[in-house]
């Protein structure tokens, strides 16, 4: 307090105080958070400053001069409180407030203060999923879908603020710990089990630097107090336009005494998805005298099933010691069946003759996967220092995924126009197997100098290895062939090492956090097809991340942050894996061993103002990148294969005839991006609350070294969310989603929009849920785009059954007691205390 204590007689001694206290409700005496506290001029009311009550109630308004004021206390759900204060040549403590809830709130028998939807520092935005009625009953892709600046594409990607790559967290732990792949992840994850998402663009030293637009990390819900507890929730649904039902099941299980605390979760769902696509590509041949006119169309789905378990257990050693312990498991299968119709008109210029081929491809296959995860945090709080931290934590996941497909194929070529007609069936079997093991070790040690200053150091291993079998086999009317070159075994291991260091600072208003990460990388990979051929690469580099951020408060309602970081994008296995994929007739896919890591610079000018019922989150942000990896296609002939590196795949795949399309990746020299992204929050009435974000976006990248153009674009993102409460507990919330056009080097993707709607009641005392969602009301879902290259134009057309309908059921039993102990911070902690916000930094 001795710097606290410094600050606040420096002010005396300009005729500056504050004014603090703390806000309950009335009935419970329970501290209220997210109170807005309002000081007006007693002669007009016009307010003059202002400021958010913390998460235990209470505020600090600093730097006010002498004079009389009126205090007004605002919340959603209770009545408006004004008080008239005066500050007399002293700081102010106006001691405990007591809010009532306005009669409508007291209609229930339990009054509990409800968390904004939404919550803004200038370091992160915070999403409380409870408030998000459109995503209740679904899964954690439902949830990201309504985060502002967030995208979810129909495949699971996810992008934030219109750029792809970005690092996942479960609980501050990367989420391939959960599974395979990002999508998955998503999928398996209840949203009745995520507590909240934080959004970090800028993120500090102490992070993981992977994820160029930066890191989305996923809080799932906390044990409960003393006492025991749980839920259980209920949804099913179904698009409207076939049935095909979504089920989930989920129910958790919570004890704890002063000592020990336990907890246990299990989760079941079924799923059963469809997808159409209609394609169109106008190609002109190598020869200049040929062009084709193709049609492929992609009708089907999957459908599965998948559960999962949780299991935690903490234990508070003393008062400045805890040890948890969890562990996760998760199995799915989902079995998927699609047709894909491929017409080809070739037209001979200036003959007059016309060569119909159609080819009918029906795919189906069935993915097992099994994932296991174990971890462990260590804990140690010191008596002498408030805020001195060390932690060790490890985590250990094992998983296997297996995956069958069978392709079978009729392939009708009509020869010369009035010639005869050939008909070619033959089958092609693929058969991959993966085991997969990662190991996460962090050390976390926090030294605070004074209550405005600190060090954080840390040491960060994460350890990848995996091995996966591929067999491809050929089965025509003559015989059943293994094909020796597209059959493989591929093994891959990896070791980051990183050190960081963090320095925090606070003087006055002004704080500052500067850091820097060191990394020590080493990849390794070898593919050995089933002709005994070998292939060994290896991918080593050791960059350094600095970070830099700086903020200014100029009161609770209104201050700034500058940041910047340097960030990375790691090449996958998959991405770099010499290997060709002749799975598709119309297209060659492999993987580009040479292929670099992209590195981005990223600098952010944040700015936050909030008024009575408003906030404006405002941020402009410019990223610098080299070596962007991207996603290429090209005509494949000899020509091109030389021109773009891949001889090696020409000399593999030399005779996949004519108009066949090469897919692979590769590095631009540079591209950038840039924007603005605004976000407001109004509480227009007591009953309707409206979120408003939208992101204008800019990018630039230059093609030359590919042989394209340098092209600059610029597209708009826009998200509505608004929520109608009404008597009877009664709440209806419409969220909207805007999609500009997007340009690329090679193509464009169309504008698009979508539009949900949910309807929620509250039951017995609002320890029950009852919702129906609508998704998709319009039917608007999908899209339409382009690409083109010298040779060809190529036209898709996407459409996901999407419009549906889902019913879900929630309850909460059981009783809980608050008591105050030792709570573990997560791993990869989001918290920190110098990068400005909303006056944590002057708690009572």
């Amino acid at each position: 307090m001795a710097i606290l204590g410094i600050s606040t007689f420096t002010y005396a001694q300009q005729g500056r105080f504050s004014i603090s206290g703390k806000v309950v409700d009335a009935s419970s005496s329970e501290p209220l958070p997210y109170v807005s506290v309002a000081v007006m001029k007693t002669s007009d009311s016009t307010i003059v400053d202002g400021g958010i009550t913390t998460d235990n109630g209470s505020f600090t308004i600093q730097n006010r001069t002498n004079g009389k004021y009126i205090l007004r206390y605002s919340f959603v759900g209770y009545k408006d409180l004004y008080a008239d204060v005066e500050i007399k040549n002293s700081n102010l403590n106006v001691g405990t407030v007591q809010m009532s809830a306005t009669a409508e709130m007291l209609e229930a028998v339990t009054v509990v203060g409800a968390k904004q939807m939404m919550e803004y520092k200038l370091d992160k935005r915070v999403i409380n999923v409870d408030q998000n009625l459109v995503s209740t009953g679904g899964d954690a892709s439902d949830v990201l879908e309504n985060v502002p600046s967030v995208e979810v594409d129909d495949e699971g990607n996810i992008s934030l603020r219109g750029a792809s790559n970005v690092t996942l967290l479960i609980d501050g732990k990367p989420s391939t710990m959960y599974g395979n792949d990002v999508a998955s992840v998503l999928a398996q994850l209840p949203a009745s089990q995520i507590d909240k998402v934080e959004v970090i663009t800028n993120p500090s030293a102490k992070y993981n630097p992977e994820g160029m637009s930066g890191i989305i990390n996923i809080t799932l819900k906390e044990k409960g107090n003393l006492g025991f507890n749980g839920n259980v929730n209920i949804s099913a649904g179904s698009p409207l336009k076939e049935w095909m039902p979504k089920e989930r099941l989920s129910t958790s299980l919570n004890w704890s005494n002063s000592k020990f605390s336990l907890s246990a979760s299990v989760d079941v769902d079924y799923n059963k998805r469809a997808m159409l696509s209609d394609g169109l590509r106008f190609m002109k041949g190598s020869n200049g005298g040929t062009t084709d006119l193709i049609r492929t169309k992609r009708d089907g789905g999957e459908n599965g099933w998948g559960g999962g378990a949780r299991l935690g257990g903490e234990w508070y050693i003393n008062k400045y010691n805890t040890l948890s312990l969890n562990f996760n498991t998760h199995i799915h299968k989902t079995t998927d069946d699609y047709s894909t119709t491929t017409n080809q008109n070739l037209l001979r210029m200036g003959e007059g003759d016309i060569d119909d081929r159609n080819n009918i491809d029906k795919s189906s296959g069935d993915n097992d996967g099994t994932f296991n995860n174990i971890g462990f945090t260590y804990q140690k709080e010191f008596k002498d220092r408030k805020d001195q931290l060390f932690y060790v934590s490890g985590t250990w996941n094992w998983g296997k995924f297996t995956r069958n497909t069978l392709d079978e194929i009729t392939y009708k070529n009509a020869g010369e126009i009035y010639g005869g007609s050939t008909i070619t069936n033959y089958m092609r079997g693929d058969t991959s197997e993966s085991n997969n093991h990662r190991a996460v070790v962090d050390v976390h040690y926090v030294h605070p100098f004074s209550e405005k200053s600190q060090l954080e150091v840390g040491y960060n291993l994460d350890y990848n290895e995996s091995s996966s079998t591929s067999i491809t086999t050929y089965d025509t009317a003559d015989n059943k062939t293994r094909n020796l070159t597209e059959s493989y075994d591929f093994d891959r291991e990896e070791y980051i090492h990183a050190l960081y260091a963090t320095y925090g600072f606070q003087l006055g208003s002004f704080s500052a956090q500067l850091g820097l990460r060191k990394e020590f990388v080493n990849n390794d990979f070898t593919k050995i097809d089933f002709t005994k051929e070998k292939t060994s690469f290896d991918k080593d580099y050791n960059p350094w991340y600095p970070t830099v951020h700086l903020s200014y408060q100029v009161n609770q309602m209104n201050s700034f942050q500058i940041s910047y970081s340097r960030r990375i994008r790691r090449p996958d296995p998959w991405t770099m894996m010499p290997n060709i994929d002749r799975s598709n007739k119309e297209y060659l896919r492999f993987g580009n061993p040479s292929i670099d890591p992209e590195y981005t610079n990223a600098f952010e000018l944040g700015w936050s103002l909030m008024f009575h019922k408003t906030t404006i989150f405002t941020s402009a942000y410019y990223r610098q990148v080299s070596n962007g990896m991207t996603r290429f296609q090209f005509l494949w002939n000899e020509e091109n294969a030389h021109y773009y590196g891949f001889d090696w795949a020409w000399e593999a795949a030399s005779n996949e005839g004519e108009n066949v399309t090469a897919q692979t990746f590769v590095n631009l020299a540079h591209s950038s991006n840039y924007g603005l992204e605004v976000i407001i929050d109004r509480d227009i009435t007591d009953w309707w609350k409206a979120n408003l974000s939208m992101n204008f976006y800019g990018s630039y990248q230059d093609g030359t070294a590919l042989n394209y153009d340098k092209t600059t674009a610029f597209n708009f993102d826009a998200k509505l969310n608004t929520t109608i409460t009404l008597p009877k507990n009664f709440t209806i919330q419409i969220s909207g989603r805007y999609y500009a056009p997007r340009e690329n080097i090679q193509g464009r993707d169309n504008a698009r929009y979508d539009v949900d709607l949910a309807i929620r009641k509250s039951l017995w005392n609002k320890q029950a849920n009852i919702g129906l969602n609508f998704r998709d009301v319009f039917d608007t879902r999908g899209g339409f785009g382009y690409a083109y290259t010298d040779q060809y134009i190529s036209f898709t057309k996407r459409h996901p059954y999407s419009r549906s309908i889902r019913l879900s059921f929630s309850y909460n039993f059981g009783k809980t007691a608050n008591m105050k102990r030792n709570k573990v911070k997560p791993q990869q902690s989001t918290e920190s205390q110098y990068t400005g916000g909303s006056g944590e930094n002057y708690d009572e």
